[in-house]
Order: structure tokens, then sequence, then C-alpha cells
């Protein structure tokens, strides 16, 4: 159950038990050939169906399948959507161990099934980095029915407590061991198409339905741009497999809502993947991310019919969050401050308009308000992103043509401009805002409702949305931005009209880069201490399981000292045969006080009257037949003898 967890759906549940059932079916009916046979058959069997399971979706021959199947795994979603490649490595894995087990069963019962199932469990963790068991109830359970097989009931819940509290002193409590940190994502270079310049083309086409979906009333996002050139927005051109990308340089906020939404792609074509937030998974296995936006595009283009999941975050900071938060300065934010060649009029344009304004979310709610003023939405407006149509949008006379009138590129771009010039950080979002549901259930986003909308970055609350085409007149925060700009009695400015020799302004500098934090240290040294310490944590519960048993045959008496006897025997590798007696068994061992004790553990067992109290103690004779032993048993036997396993299950 802990490694099913590595993949979405209980797909990948049902296909690893029936590879535990399959492994042990077969293993049974190949009951009378010899175990090695068996071994060199059915592994070697599995391996080859996982090639051919997997050889569609992965490329190459049977080795290099094989060979990538594992890679592949780390570096897509977390958990993995349960397709044929990604599910491969996992059902051969347990198939594999689970015939190892079976054949165990054969022979010795003690340690085959639960090395298998500290096996399953162990790869369970690395999969999920530690997330399938966080309280470790699983472990406890592996070891308690381990225990079952091995002590009497009445000792099993002092040895468990025994063992749960020396696994919790001895195993490490910090952060889990992630195994995707040693594998290389691979990293995509795509490139993908500014859909901007085709928001005329959808809105001529209004009525085209472009995506269906099931999901909570969210903006639904199609493509984060946010490198501006001063003539056109581009979009991120290196996008990596969910999960194994690394964390945005701008991380989520403090507050934020988990949504999931279920899209069938109508006419919509292209690479760009909708989705609704941040996106968290997806159950396309191709599909790949831009890690700072969480922006999704699929190589291989949209088709219509196309259906798949996406669950995505959502940063919902409140109205007196926002009020109270800053934007921050670095490295992190220059890609979302770059205006290169800023015109001086765009800039003037920009102070202005926030020189009433005391905090960045004040700042933000005034510039929308200004963008919006006075001009209007025209979906047969000339198109474009360059600080020539944006001067010509905000400051044009009244009648040529463009002067006040746009499509949302220009309102977004607008905004984005004079943000940025201000010193907020800003990117533009090309999407469809939230529609109704209808009658069967489903969203229809039409040509009609494809817009584009900024987004500014809030330190500590992540990214939140603006609409300079509304305004204050939507949005949850309608109310609060009202409040704003009444407090902020007039924030329309002007457009300015600098002379023409005066050299373009830049947007005011920003903060310094604070100091790259220093790497993490490695944490491989944590598996391989914890590899080390396996077989030393393993050999302390066997001692303690065997001083027990010893501790109770000595409050036996002469039947306790003989059964001692009887388990260095068996640990020697001379175990006797059940139907032997207590004297017949002390006859193989060359020394007198053996059979004294095989004697008086009879006659202990099965006399009818108690007997006389022995004139030698039973345990003294115990030792001098256990050095007698001793004598005929090999060394590297008599090194193992106080952990050896065997004793725990004879009886």
């Amino acid at each position: 159950m802990p490694l099913a967890q590595g993949w979405s759906g209980l797909l990948a549940l049902g296909l690893l038990v029936a590879a535990v059932v399959l492994a042990h079916v077969l293993v049974a009916a190949a009951g009378r050939f010899p175990a090695g046979s068996v071994l060199t058959v059915l592994i070697p069997a599995g391996l080859a169906g996982g090639y051919f399971a997997a050889r569609g979706a992965i490329e190459g021959g049977p080795m290099e399948v094989l060979r990538d199947s594992v890679p592949r795994l780390l570096t897509a979603a977390r958990p993995a959507p349960p397709t044929v490649d990604l599910l491969m490595p996992g059902v051969v894995f347990v198939f594999c161990v689970a015939v190892v087990a079976a054949v165990s069963l054969r022979g010795t019962r003690l340690l085959g099934p639960p090395l298998a199932a500290v096996a399953l469990y162990a790869s369970g963790a690395l999969l999920t980095g530690g997330s399938a068991d966080p309280y470790g109830l699983a472990a406890v359970g592996v070891v308690a029915i381990a225990l079952a097989g091995w002590v009497r009931r009445s000792e099993a819940p002092a040895v468990l407590g025994a063992v749960v509290g020396l696994v919790a002193v001895v195993l490490p409590a910090g952060d889990a061991f992630e195994p995707r940190e040693l594998v290389q994502p691979p990293i995509a270079d795509v490139q993908v198409a500014n859909p901007l310049p085709r928001l005329a083309a959808w809105a001529a086409a209004p009525d085209t339905e472009l995506l269906r979906l099931r999901g909570p009333q969210h903006a639904v996002r199609l493509a984060v741009l946010s490198k501006y050139t001063g003539a056109s927005w581009r979009a991120a051109t290196l996008y990596g497999p969910l999960g194994a990308v690394d964390a945005p340089a701008l991380p989520p906020g403090g507050r934020v809502e988990g949504v999931s939404v279920e899209i069938t792609v109508g006419a919509l074509d292209g690479t760009w993947l909708p989705g609704m937030g941040r996106t968290v998974s997806t159950s396309l296995s191709d599909a790949l991310v831009d890690p700072d936006s969480g922006a999704l595009v699929l190589p291989r283009g949209l088709t219509p019919g196309l259906r798949y999941t996406v669950d995505g975050i959502l940063d919902q900071p409140t109205d007196e969050q926002l009020a109270g938060a800053g934007v921050p300065g670095g490295a992190p934010v220059e890609e979302y401050l770059e205006l290169p060649r800023l015109p001086a009029d765009l800039a003037e344009y920009a102070r202005t308009s926030v020189k009433s304004a005391t905090n960045p979310y004040e700042q933000a709610v005034a510039l929308e308000q200004v963008v919006r003023l006075d001009r209007v939405p025209d979906a047969e407006a000339p198109t474009g992103s360059s600080y020539a149509r944006i001067s010509q949008f905000l400051f044009g006379a009244p009648g040529t043509n463009g002067a006040g009138e746009g499509t949302a590129e220009q309102f977004a771009t607008a905004y984005a401009v004079l943000a940025r010039a201000v010193g907020l950080p800003t990117r533009v979002v090309v999407g469809f805002p939230p529609v109704p549901e209808g009658p069967d259930g489903y969203r229809v986003l039409r040509g009609v409702d494809v817009t584009a909308w900024p987004e500014v970055y809030f330190q500590g609350w992540g990214w939140v949305p603006f609409d300079p085409v509304s305004g204050t007149d939507s949005g949850p925060s309608a109310a609060a931005k009202r409040e704003v700009l009444d407090r902020l009695a007039s924030v329309t400015a002007s457009p300015p009209t600098p002379p023409s020799d005066l050299p373009p302004l830049l947007p005011p500098p920003h903060a310094p880069p604070p100091q790259a934090a220093a790497e993490p240290p490695s944490r491989v040294w944590v598996v391989a201490t914890g590899i080390a310490l396996l077989p030393v944590l393993a050999a302390a519960v066997l001692a303690t399981l065997r001083l027990a048993r010893r501790s109770r045959l000595r409050r036996s008496g002469a039947t306790g000292a003989w059964r001692h006897v009887l388990d260095q025997l068996v640990v020697s590798g001379r175990t006797p045969a059940p139907h032997l007696t207590a004297p017949a068994i002390a006859a193989t061992i060359p020394d007198p006080a053996a059979h004294t004790l095989a004697t008086l553990a009879d006659r202990a067992a099965f006399a009818p009257y108690p007997p006389s109290p022995a004139a030698t103690d039973p345990w003294t004779l115990a030792r001098r037949a256990r050095t007698a032993v001793a004598r005929k048993a090999p060394w590297y036997r008599r090194l193992l003898w106080p952990i050896d396993p065997r004793p725990l299950r004879h009886r």
C-alpha cells in the first residue's frame, strides 16, 4: 500500500496486488522444480514482460527500456500518472520480490516474507519521499506481523514495544531523503507561441467552443508571460516534468486553495495546455511545466476531444493581508521588473499615477483604475504590445486609430508596464475568466471568453490578479478596492508630454540581490548510515529475542536447561529428529553431563511424582553439554550463535 501511493488513483494498488498473487500462483504451480530453476525462469520472464508492456512508450531495446524506467518514474509527477511506462517498474519490482518470497516459503519460513515486506516498504518510502507512511504505522505493522511468527503470544507485546522503541531511537527524525535529487530531470527546450496576438482572432469567432470543464468556478490559465522586450511578450522556453523541476523562484503564498478540474479540449489548438492555478499534478504523463509559473505545455499539441485532469493551488490572500504586504527585491524578481529602454513619458505617467499611494497594494489598485479610466475595450482595435502601441493606447489624441481603445492585450500590457515602472513585480496571463455552470454540470468556454490580465506578486502572499478592463466593479476585493480609491482622493494623472530630447528613464532601482543561501548538505550519507545500521538493528532485535527465550527457559528448571541444549544443537546445524527421545539425543553429545541432564528432564516432564532435588544444578550440566556441542561446530557458526533466529521457531 505505501508503494502504491507513488501513483495516482487505485489502478496501481490493484496491479501491485495482482503481481503478488500471480507470483505465488506461478511458484506454487512450479512446485516440482528446484527453487533455483524457478527463480531463473520467473524473474527474467517478469523483466521481459515489463519490456514488452512499456516498449511503445519508451524507445530503445530491452536494456534501455528497463534501465530508463526508474529514472523516468523519479522524474515524473508526484504522484505519478498511472500510465504503462510509469507503472511498469513498480509492477515488475513487486513481481520479482514476490517470486523470491514465494520461493523462500518452500524452505525456511523465517526471513523470506518479512524481508520482502521490508523491500517493498523501503521502495514506497523512497518513491514518495517518506509521505506514504508519515507516522510509521505501516512499518510497525510489518514488524508486528513478523514478530507474530517469531515469538510466543505472551511475549509479543513486550518485544514489539522494545523494537518500536529501538526504531524510534535509531532512525533519523529529520527531513526525509529525496532520491529525486540524485536524478537529473529531462529539461526540454519548447518553443511556444505568444497567444496574445490571437485574442482578436478568438474574439472574431465568439461562439466557437474551445474548452469544456467540470470543476470550481475559477479562472482558467492558458499561458503565463513574464519576459517583456519592449516590443512583445515572450514565454519561458525551458520546461520539465511535473514533480521533477526546481522550486519556483517566487514561492506560493501563505494562504492557498487547492483546486481540481477536469478539462475536455474542443477547438483550441497549439501546445499550451489549460490549467487552473499553479499546477501540482495532471493525468497527462507527457505534459511539461514551467517551474516558475506552473504553466503547462503539451509538446505533441492539443487535439479535439483530449480529456485530462489538473490539480493546482491558487493564492487566496485576504484584503487585510494585502494591505500590509510588500514586494520582494533582488535577483528572483528581476525578470518581473524588466523594462528595456522604457520611454520617459510612460515612466513619468506611472510615477504620477501612484503619487498618493502609501503601500504596494494601493499602487496596484491605483494603476488598475488609471488604465481603465476613459478607455474602452474593442475587439477590432490594433493589436500589439510594444511601447509605441501602449503609448498610443494611453496618450493618443481622441479620434486617432487605437487611442483609448484596445483589446485585453493592451489593457494587460499597459498595466504591467506601469506597474513595473514603479517597482511592482508583474506578469501577464492569458486565459479564461470564471463562467457559470451549465445545466449539464459543465462550464463551456468559447472564443468570446478568452482574455488577458496582469498579476502582481506580493511578498508572502503570492500572485494576485488585477483586471484593468473591469476594474473595481468585479472580483472578490471590489469593495476593498473602492475603499482604497476613496482614500487616495485622486489617482488620475494627465498624460505628460516630456521634451523630445530627454533620455529614456529606467525603472527605479530595487534592493540588491541577497547573498545566495548556502546549499543544503547532501543527504546521501543519511541513506548510507541507514543501510549500515540495518544489520546492527536486526542483530540487536534477534539478540534481545534470544536473551528473552533463555531467561524463560532458566525459569523452567531441568526441562528449560535441556531445551537450551537443544537450541545449541539447532544453531550448530545438528537439529535432532523430532521422534528421538531426550536420552537418545544426549547419546550424540560427547559428554556424560548431557545424558544426566536428559534423564533429569525426562523425570521432570513425565514422572508420576515430584522428582527429588538434583545433586547437580541442571544449568551447570547444560553449560557442560553446550561446551561439548561447541567443540564439534564450525567456528563461523559459533560467531552467530547469540543472534541465530532458528531457536525462536524450534519447538
